[in-house]
């Protein structure tokens, strides 16, 4: 059965609005722990030299001002953008702070201790698989891992600018790799092929096709060539297309957000269930309702994987509180490095607080 997965580079657009949000959000965290924080951006290329807009909602207390925004927004597309466009110069943004006020109905109902309220209603998902190192499904991480090696090399190479995409298909008699990479005029794509088949190597076992630049050129990217949003690859920024996707977006919100810190604690959980050789595979779904500590549902599905008896499983599924306040604690939430969990799906990372293997 054929399996396709997608990631795409920070440099990419949607990616790039991603990274302002959360700059916006670790600054307000910074300024004040107690922050309630639901910011989204808008990037464009314009014939003025581009538009990048931050709306949204946001305590005042994160004390953040115009000037902040704009230190901010250069901030994220000096990691992100390494040369300037006609349509999208650094030099000439037009750059908007459309933030307001936190609603006041949603601060009431979000109380910060133990039986917090959730900041929204919605379902989250988590997932894990004993199938890679990276308990991720198999075809979105070899995506991811050709994804992380271009990257460095895109950030090496002076003829490589930053946006890319990475598409693997597996299940056929050969996987197919499909790789999109912005590019100097006067590349050598024979040689960059050369480059990028060597590198494929290294992570696709067997024949490969591979496609580089199937456009047969990619010079204009970033915000020049495409509009960017935040949370618009809230699929790449979790487990890829073959696991179902939950409520909404990761970046921009603060850990009250249970899209955010209900997801991260759902995969948490899924995968301790299988690092500790519970089943082979396992997919969380929990549901929240805004103001209310516990969850709607907390369901566990094991793909028929499952390793013990269910009374086992479930004492250790009770184990993980998953009440947002209980899950802030656990996973540290207020003290993360949001600028960096943006990058390259928010799972299958060893350095963070949810893919730690408890000690149970």
């Amino acid at each position: 059965m054929y399996k396709t997965a997608e990631t795409v580079s920070p440099g990419h657009p949607d990616k790039i609005a991603d990274l302002i949000s959360d700059y916006v959000l670790t600054e307000a965290l910074n300024n004040n722990r107690k922050s309630k924080v639901a910011v989204e951006t808008v990037l464009t290329g314009t014939k003025d030299g581009g538009l990048v807009m931050v709306g949204g909602e946001i305590s005042e207390i994160a004390d953040i001002s115009t000037k902040d925004i704009k230190r901010i927004v250069h901030e994220a597309l000096n990691k992100t953008i390494k040369t300037s466009f006609e349509d999208f110069d650094l030099d000439k943004l037009s750059i908007h702070n459309e933030l307001t006020p936190q609603s006041e109905e949603i601060r009431v109902a979000v109380e910060e201790d133990e039986d917090q309220g959730a900041g929204d209603q919605g379902i989250m998902v988590g997932y894990a698989s004993s199938e890679t190192e990276s308990f991720m499904p198999p075809t979105f991480d070899i995506s991811r891992n050709i994804q992380m090696k271009l990257w460095e090399l895109q950030n090496n190479n002076e003829l490589l600018d930053l946006d890319s995409k990475v598409q693997v298909t597996t299940g056929g008699e050969e996987t197919k790799v499909v790789i999109s990479t912005q590019h100097k005029k006067n590349i050598d794509l024979v040689e960059l092929r050369n480059n990028l088949q060597e590198m494929i190597s290294n992570y696709v076992d067997g024949e490969y096709k591979f496609d580089l630049n199937p456009s047969g050129s990619f010079v204009k990217g970033g915000p020049a060539g495409d509009t960017g949003l935040t949370g618009r690859k809230i699929v790449v920024d979790a487990y890829g297309p073959t696991i179902p996707v939950g409520g909404g977006a990761f970046s921009g919100k603060d850990p009250s957000k249970v899209d955010r810190s209900g997801a991260y604690a759902a995969r948490h959980l899924a995968k301790n269930v299988v690092a500790h050789g519970l089943a082979d595979r396992c997919l969380i779904r929990v549901a929240y309702a805004i103001g209310k500590a516990e969850p709607y549902e907390l369901t566990v599905d094991t793909f028929g994987t499952q390793k013990t008896e269910d009374s086992l499983l479930n004492d250790f599924v009770s184990k993980f509180g998953m009440k947002p306040g209980i899950i802030i604690e656990r996973l540290d939430l207020l003290n993360v490095n949001y600028k960096e969990d943006t990058l390259f799906s928010h799972f299958g990372h060893k350095n963070r607080n949810w893919e730690k293997i408890e000690d149970i």
